[in-house]
């Protein structure tokens, strides 16, 4: 995390955060808004503008300082001018807890005159420029991802509420956003998985179970922090991916339990519109993988994107499970299979399929039971 701060007009104490804002550096973040913010400083605004990653116990540190400062006649401001920081506070359902801008000029300005807020400001006319144009579209994109997640997580959040007599739906949530934040989960994936497995009969969701050393990968080379996160995994299977089968797009589908759907669960280099066109398409599970599609047979976004082949690989487990598809994209007609560059991919693929496996007989369940132990009150 990099953070400066300097005064602005009008007793304005701004500061600006940086880089990763992950749990550990939410920590730091904490302790200089509680403990280092300037005395006379009546409003604070706080600009992400520069974030990387922003983790969802920074929104969590920026929701208790916005709320505390407030009974002291303080105010606190949040500038999300990133798009991808907008849709993290959107999934985080933050936004309404803060007084979140779009722009640094209009928080300065709303110190001013505390009455006028983001909500007040006319969306851009036909003069708007193409960067303002963009991040709107990409912050429409963002809302629409967390809407898709949202029915499986409130079905989650009442399950957890009703399970272990919890206050409020709140609590819950709470609940189940701390412990996948504590697992590199995202609360759709644990949401998902609270639902499909079956209810504990005991103290121990999953009594006598062994847990394994993650698998390794031979084709990166992984941190050990992020040996289980599924994202960082994810994400480094397709940057393989797009290298061996030299194509400029790529996209990785896991089965959604507990029926037989794919759903997109990263992309990499793919404009948002395809991205999001992709991710609100649910395809069977038994899709047929290892299949070079021709243009005649890709939908339109893949026309407009100027997309004309793919290639996808199944990612099966050793009893031939299958577990998702990774799919590379071509600009070209390709008429014939890629191989034998295929055959990096489908060893890639072999490996990630069992780190999958491993990662759902693992860390979900050590997530369900984190979430387990919370709510039933022992780990308070």
């Amino acid at each position: 995390m990099r953070l400066t701060a300097d005064w602005c007009p009008d007793q304005i104490w701004l500061v600006r955060v940086g880089g990763e804002l992950d749990a550990d550096a939410s920590r730091a973040f904490d302790h200089y808004l509680r403990a280092r913010l300037p005395p006379r400083a009546t409003h604070v605004v706080v600009d992400l503008g520069q974030v990387e990653s922003l983790g969802a116990r920074a929104v969590r540190t920026l929701v208790e300082h916005t709320r505390r400062l407030a009974p002291h006649g303080r105010v606190l401001l949040t500038v999300a001018s990133n798009p991808y920081v907008r849709r993290v506070v959107g999934t985080e359902q933050a936004a309404a807890s803060l007084n979140l801008y779009q722009r640094l000029p209009l928080a300065l300005a709303a110190c001013k005159a505390p009455a006028e807020t983001l909500a007040d400001q006319p969306l851009p006319a036909s003069g708007a420029t193409r960067d303002e144009l963009a991040e709107l579209r990409q912050e429409v994109l963002g809302l629409r991802a967390a809407l898709r997640a949202q029915p499986a997580v409130a079905r989650a959040v009442g399950v957890v509420q009703e399970r272990y007599g919890l206050p409020d739906s709140g609590s819950a949530y709470g609940i189940l956003r701390d412990s996948a934040e504590r697992h590199d989960l995202r609360v759709y994936t644990l949401a998902r998985s609270l639902l499909c497995t079956p209810m504990p009969q005991g103290d121990v969701w999953f009594p006598g179970r062994t847990r394994r050393p993650a698998p390794s990968l031979s084709f990166v080379q992984q941190h050990p922090d992020h040996k289980k996160n599924r994202g960082t995994v994810l994400s480094s299977l397709l940057e393989a991916a797009s290298h061996y089968m030299r194509a400029p797009m790529a996209a990785v589908h896991l089965v959604d339990p507990p029926g037989e759907t794919l759903r997109l669960e990263h992309s990499t280099a793919m404009p948002p519109a395809l991205a999001d066109h992709l991710a609100g398409v649910d395809a069977p599970g038994a899709a047929h993988a290892g299949a070079v599609i021709p243009d005649l047979m890709a939908g339109r976004e893949l026309l407009d994107a100027g997309i004309r082949s793919s290639w996808s690989t199944p990612l099966l487990t050793a009893d031939d499970h299958l577990l998702g598809l990774v799919t590379v994209y071509h600009s070209e007609r390709t008429a014939k299979s890629p191989r034998p560059r295929a055959a990096r991919l489908d060893h890639a693929a072999t490996e990630v399929a069992a780190w999958l496996e491993w990662h759902r007989r693992t860390v979900v369940p050590d997530a369900l039971e984190d979430v387990h132990e919370r709510a039933s009150g022992r780990n308070r």
